[in-house]
């Protein structure tokens, strides 16, 4: 089942690590926002499919 998930990046370089590696293709973005030094991005995907995340010193 495709459902709306959210992730948040310090960076603009680790928001774009995200999205290359997970392959998170144009069509599934919502919206790419900024919070607080902070980039939000809300994306459709498979419920079942965990994303490739890395931690805050990666």
């Amino acid at each position: 089942m495709i459902i709306l998930k959210s992730d948040y990046f310090s960076s603009h370089e680790r928001l774009t690590r995200f999205i290359n590696e997970n392959q998170i293709k144009r069509a599934d973005i919502l919206v790419i926002t900024q919070d607080s030094g902070m980039l939000i991005i809300f994306f459709y995907a498979e419920d079942t499919i965990k994303e490739i995340t890395h931690g805050i010193f990666s």
